[in-house]
């Protein structure tokens, strides 16, 4: 049995180095001789066999086990392998669509109610998946008999203490090879480490300098930006004035809508509203992904706040100020409320019976469409001596972007959204018929907001609300080397319309750099909050024209400062050994020289983003 089990193993490898290759290719699409490549290769032969570990170690586990029935072990062996080859298949497909791994916010995905039906995929999408499971679950058992019978036979010597001999001395020249890179800040090898899932640093920075070796300066995070402990939100008391005649309010938030779908064509109705109201040119979701955007939204806060917030179940300031001047509420998702878990946060204290789900039966465009017509009956019943506050988040622009035939105005597009069998590779040449289904989709969602404003306006209630219309984040095709979003700060990531109603303002066209935090300081100011926001906020009023020198975006691990000149991202925990590459602040590459001038310059507001990560935490 142990002979067939190395066999096995060493077959199993052979079978992970295949899925694993998509790594190898990503990082070498050019192969060239040189350090880089050796690393890749070694990195790959490598880790190849680490993912495997746990299979054997659980193999190996059973084997310890005198009065084992004679199928366990095989039974484990070929389970475990597949189950742990399954899972870098799929790591391998997230990384190649979205370019970060299975992580903490993949997880939460899988575990969290509404989290798979994020995705947008359908039926055939799964058959997909189970498709792919089972034929490599299959491999798996087709190569245990294919052991037995090579043990059996010994047609290949199995010298496994020279085989292991070999695999450790490889490991030991990656380790060595990346922490030479680190020392001397190579950049290429350092982002080469990237690519593999749940690579482990080995740094020797701090001992080279001990022995005289002076290690390249690199771009170092300031400090740890994650906002942690109890919060002290908001920082002071606020001191609110009386408001004679609160405004009704009025949130609409796009699923990926991103700030070029907002045209003539493609979005005539709120066009057509921004004609009349405001235009916001340069607004920036708080994060590049809803999570974050909406987070930025509705506190005034960035995204590294979301665990503290969500870990003590805290609402925000805005909410309980509608609470406080007795607001009525229709709160209103083709999503849902646990995932994101908004129910524990932006929504966090609101009774049920507010927050409304469409069914989970019916296809995102038919959602959207049901919630647009259910808010309309609220407008119609609604209490009229009590203002109201409505939130309606639409979902037909989320990937596979859903949309009914009447709303094409874009062709050819994509027919088949298949997750389970697309790679960036077979997704270029059709990547504009993916955005033509994304800009149909877009489409219908005017269509439904259209319905809305129509409503609103029939009522003569322009007089008194404010309506907020914009993305939660924007929507990559692959114009930076990604489709979607969660996976950068490139402008199609975070860039979103931003379309308001502010009673008594006149039309205009704003140019100025804005932030999705400055929604919640907008309101709250509206609703009696000092002019000064300083002690619930971090942003300001949408129309506030001063110099502004910088806005904050974040996502699951970091938050990304841009300015002027640069796009730098500064990860919540500082884990000394990532190579960052900041960017200008349209993202274009930094030369080495250039890239040293502009931190330098903006060093300041690096720090003083770092610092705003705290301002809210309890000291």
């Amino acid at each position: 049995m142990p002979r067939t089990l190395g066999y096995f193993f060493a077959l199993s490898w052979f079978h992970m180095l295949w899925v694993t290759s998509a790594f190898l290719r990503d990082g070498q699409p050019d192969p060239a001789l040189d350090g880089t490549a050796a690393f890749h290769l070694l990195v790959w032969l490598t880790y190849s066999a680490l993912y495997l570990a746990p299979a054997l170690l659980s193999a190996c586990a059973v084997c310890l086990w005198q009065r084992r029935p004679s199928w366990l072990v095989p039974c484990v062996a070929v389970s475990t392998t597949a189950a742990c080859i399954v899972f870098m298949r799929a790591d391998s497909v997230i990384f190649d669509l979205y370019r970060f791994h299975f992580n903490g916010f993949v997880l939460n995905l899988l575990s969290t109610p509404g989290g798979i039906e994020s995705l947008g995929g359908d039926a055939g999408s799964y058959r997909s998946v189970a498709t792919i499971a089972a034929g490599h679950l299959l491999v798996q058992a087709v190569l245990w008999p294919a052991s037995g019978w090579l043990a059996a036979r010994r047609i290949v010597p199995a010298g496994w203490r020279h085989a292991f001999a070999v695999l450790l001395l490889a490991m030991v020249g990656e380790r060595v090879m990346f922490a030479v890179a680190d020392i001397g800040n190579d950049g290429p090898i350092l982002a080469a480490a990237q690519i593999y899932p749940y690579y482990g640093r080995t740094t020797f920075r701090s001992m080279a300098a001990r022995f005289g070796v002076r290690p390249v300066p690199r771009s170092e995070n300031p400090a740890p930006a994650r906002a942690r402990g109890a919060l002290r939100y908001p920082a002071a008391d606020v001191a609110f004035t009386a408001v004679a005649k609160p405004p009704n309010v009025v949130i609409i938030a796009v699923e990926s809508l991103r700030w070029d779908r907002l045209d003539a064509t493609i979005m005539p109705k709120l066009w057509g509203f921004a004609a009349r109201g405001q235009r916001f040119t340069q607004h920036y979701s708080s994060g590049n992904g809803t999570r974050e955007g909406l987070f930025g939204m509705f506190y005034g806060l960035y995204g590294s706040y979301w665990q503290s917030f969500l870990h003590e179940r805290r609402g925000p300031l805005l909410m309980e100020r509608f609470r406080q001047l007795g607001y009525q509420f229709d709160l209103r998702t083709s999503a849902r409320f646990s995932y994101p878990e908004f129910d524990q946060t932006l929504f966090a204290g609101i009774p049920g019976d507010a927050l409304h789900e469409a069914s989970g039966s019916m296809p995102p465009a038919a959602r959207d469409a049901a919630n647009a017509g259910a808010l309309i009956e609220f407008l119609r019943r609604r209490d009229r001596t009590r203002p109201f506050m409505s939130f309606f988040f639409m979902e037909s622009t989320h990937a596979r972007y859903d949309f009914p035939a009447s709303a094409v105005i874009a062709r050819p597009y994509l027919e088949d959204v298949d997750y389970a069998r697309m790679s960036r590779r077979e997704l270029a040449p059709r990547i504009d018929a993916l955005l033509n289904r994304y800009t149909n989709a877009a489409h219908w969602i005017d269509h439904q907001i259209g319905r809305v404003l129509d409503e609103i306006e029939t009522q003569g209630l322009l007089e008194n609300t404010i309506v907020i219309v914009t993305g939660d984040h924007g929507e990559e095709f692959m114009e930076k080397g990604a489709w979607g979003h969660n996976s950068g700060f490139v402008e199609e990531q975070i860039h979103v319309p931003l379309v308001t109603w502010l009673p008594g303002e006149p039309h205009r066209v704003v140019s100025a750099l804005g932030s999705h935090v400055d929604i919640a300081t907008t309101l709250l100011q509206a609703l009696g909050a000092p002019q000064d926001p300083a002690s619930y906020s971090l942003g300001r009023h949408l129309l506030d024209n001063s110099p502004r020198d910088y806005i904050v975006s974040s996502d699951w691990h970091s938050i990304a400062v841009i300015s002027a000149d640069l796009k730098y991202r500064i990860a919540y925990t500082n884990r000394g050994g990532d190579f960052w590459q900041p960017t200008t602040f349209d993202d274009a590459a930094l030369g080495p020289s250039e890239e040293a001038r502009v931190l330098a310059r903006n060093r300041p507001l690096l720090l003083a983003a770092v610092a705003e990560c705290s301002r809210f935490r309890a000291r």
